[in-house]
């Protein structure tokens, strides 16, 4: 095919077995032979695809390394492992990135096998491209231009082919030319050559498609965003921006070049509604955790549906057992006042009355015709769409009612988001009831800030361990969780949270919920690690650091991409002991208007094992009496115990262990750490 080439396999210090077996498998596909020591690539093989495998009898890796680190872009290498006196092969890593290098143990002649075919498959697909690549650029600067025809004869092939839309209209703004792109997005057909280009679009958007054309014969225009229908009515969203081009006969035309941004901007639609749904948990959290006297976090409450949901009124009224009486006590929106016919409800009373005697969630988009919604006459001169009542029940016991109107009919979404505020606020009420209400607001937050249980993962040990600093009833700031994600990798967190008690609880749950709920739409770190730092400035929060690790258990070795925010950094110990610290981090989250967060990529091979922990480990008796995270790693490395399938619960105990002993009494800070080890 265009771009193949003959892959070399070049073998440093093998021996004779690795040698017949590489030449079993490869001989068919690729030139294999030995590289003495000190030899140099032939020049001719320079910018060949090239398979280095190492052997054990390669005493001095570092000579391999300037021998061939100018040739890095076309190079993959297998470092085969298992046998004494092979040297320190750590420095290979130079030679290719992750995807091209590989550790196969020297007593598996089928492991070798595959790693050979595989990296000679990605060398091969990589070189294609790379070929390809050049190709097209020579024929783009080649300057032979065709004549001015619609499609493939306008745009040249290259350009005909491209996945963004691109529409050539002349001065008139009448259609000349289009790629197969363009076609797809506007149901272009052969007849389309003459037609007006704004009419494309709705009547209201032409206009301004006209101005925007008319200001790119001018100057080149920055991408705008104009609405159109479909052949099949479903509403698209496209991106364009335009220029005016200059074909080689000396006539103009405008080039549009435009994406079909629907499906995304519909993502990011639906992305923001649940950020605000999760922030809106956020807020009611801390509102409901503060100090304030009820009242006044009940209103802040009912201030944030208004503000997140951007409904027109919010009502919270609490239960008076006594004479079974709700009396309202935060109303927030423009209509939002305490007194009037609606600030005490006899219970059973028709409207929010009956809302607390039957106890069931109620909710409509037709708010005129509902028999619970109170005063349907100001509901229809306001212009209310939609109406919703919760109980605010809490272990059986009704507490009291939310309510709320709103101009724009509700998705479903939202009613399901208020679900959970309502339970919220019925926490918080009952809380407030409760004679010792500092333990009783302690045990409700507890629960939900680390997980009762790790789940089981095939051919993964993970443990976590976790110590609360002395016998307080405060709540720490560390926490950890791993759950799983919809594209089929685990997400693995542990972070550590700027003080303690209520409002480090609080922050904990904003943490944990923020960074869940952007990782079940964008498990990307680029997306979750800027999600929970704005969270945090949002709310002027304490700062936060944290390590999030995206895993795949599907394949063996097992990959791992790292991001950390300003947390120490995490150990990575290989079978055998030797143990690394993965030291790229960025600054911690909540604390700088501007993040960037490099991602580390690595493999879990079999017996390898990776952990994280909390700053209580080295700074656990203070600043003064702390430890590197060097001397931890020093640790892992110098245990000497068995490499099974508890490997990870044996790690994680002797750094617990060590902890705890270490710091003994003087223990000031939470301990926190999670363990994953790969099963050999």
């Amino acid at each position: 095919m265009p771009g193949s080439a003959s892959p070399h396999v070049l073998l440093a210090g093998v021996d004779d077995a690795t040698e017949a077996v590489l030449r079993t498998e490869l001989g068919g596909r690729a030139a294999v032979r030995r590289l003495p020591s000190g030899e140099a690539v032939p020049p001719d093989e320079a910018d060949e695809p090239t398979l280095l495998v190492v052997g054990a009898d390669v005493s001095a890796p570092a000579g391999l390394v300037s021998a061939l680190q100018t040739r890095t872009q076309h190079l993959a290498v297998i470092v085969v492992t298992g046998r004494a006196g092979a040297g320190d092969a750590s420095a290979l890593s130079l030679l290719a990135p992750a995807e091209r290098l590989a550790y196969v143990r020297a007593d598996d002649p089928d492991g070798l096998a595959r790693a050979a075919r595989s990296l000679l498959d990605r060398l091969a697909l990589q070189h294609a491209y790379r070929t390809a690549q050049a190709a097209a650029q020579r024929r783009l600067l080649s300057g032979g231009e065709v004549a001015r025809q619609p499609g493939e004869q306008l745009f040249g092939p290259l350009y005909h082919q491209v996945l963004i839309g691109a529409v050539a209209v002349d001065a008139a703004g009448r259609v000349i030319a289009w790629n197969r792109k363009a076609a797809d997005i506007l149901s272009l057909r052969n007849d389309a050559a003459g037609r007006s280009f704004p009419l494309l679009f709705p009547p209201h958007v032409r206009g301004d498609l006209r101005e925007h054309l008319a200001r790119a014969a001018l100057v080149p225009s920055s991408p705008t965003l104009f609405e159109r229908l479909g052949d099949d009515g479903a509403a698209q969203t496209l991106r364009m921006s335009a220029q005016a081009v200059t074909n080689p006969d000396g006539t103009t035309h405008t080039l549009v070049i435009l994406e079909d941004i629907t499906s995304s901007t519909e993502t990011r639609r639906q992305l923001a509604e649940r950020t605000s749904h999760a922030l809106l948990s956020g807020d009611v959290a801390a509102a409901m955790t503060a100090g304030d006297p009820l009242r006044q976090r009940l209103q802040r409450s009912a201030q944030a549906v208004v503000d997140r949901l951007g409904v027109a009124v919010a009502r919270i009224w609490t239960l008076d057992a006594q004479e079974n009486t709700l009396v309202l006590q935060a109303a927030a929106g423009p209509h939002g006042h305490l007194d009037g016919g609606r600030s005490r409800i006899r219970v059973g009373d028709p409207g929010i009355g009956l809302i607390a005697v039957e106890r069931k969630p109620h909710l409509t988009n037709s708010v005129t015709d509902d028999r619970y919604a109170d005063d349907q006459d100001w509901a229809r001169r306001e212009g209310m769409a939609a109406f919703a009542a919760y109980p605010l029940i809490n272990d059986g016991e009704l507490m009291g009612v939310m309510a709320l109107f709103s101009r724009q009919p509700l998705p479903e979404t939202a009613f399901d988001s208020l679900a959970g505020i309502a339970g919220q606020i019925a926490v918080g009420i009952s809380q407030d009831r409760l004679l010792d209400r500092l333990r009783a607001t302690t045990e409700a937050l507890q629960r939900p800030l680390l997980p009762p249980d790790l789940p089981t993962l095939p051919g993964l040990d993970i443990v976590a361990r976790y110590r609360a600093q002395g016998d307080s009833l405060d709540i720490g700031g560390d926490f950890y969780d791993v759950f799983p994600l919809p594209d089929g990798q685990w997400a693995l967190t542990l972070g550590d949270v700027c003080g303690k008690g209520p409002t480090a609880a609080a922050v904990t749950g904003l943490v944990r919920h923020t960074l869940w709920t952007a990782a079940q739409q964008d498990p990307d770190p680029a997306h979750v690690l800027p999600s929970v730092h704005r969270a945090l400035l949002r709310e002027n929060s304490p700062f936060c650091t944290l390590v999030y690790a995206l895993l795949d258990p599907s394949d063996t070795p097992v990959r791992l991409r790292i991001t950390s925010a300003g947390h120490p950094a995490p150990l990575l110990r290989r079978r055998g002991g030797r143990t690394r610290l993965l030291e790229e981090h960025g600054p911690l989250l909540g604390a700088f208007r501007a993040t960037d967060h490099p991602v580390q990529s690595t493999v879990l091979h079999p017996g390898d094992s990776l952990i994280l922990y909390t700053d209580g480990f080295t700074e656990g008796s203070g600043a003064h009496l702390s430890r590197e995270p060097e001397d931890l790693a020093a640790l892992l490395a110098c245990w000497t115990g068995p490499s099974d399938d508890r490997l990870a619960d044996r790690l994680a105990d002797l750094l617990f262990t060590d902890a705890v002993t270490r710091w003994a009494g003087r223990l000031r800070d939470d301990l926190a750490l999670v363990a994953i080890s790969a099963h050999l």
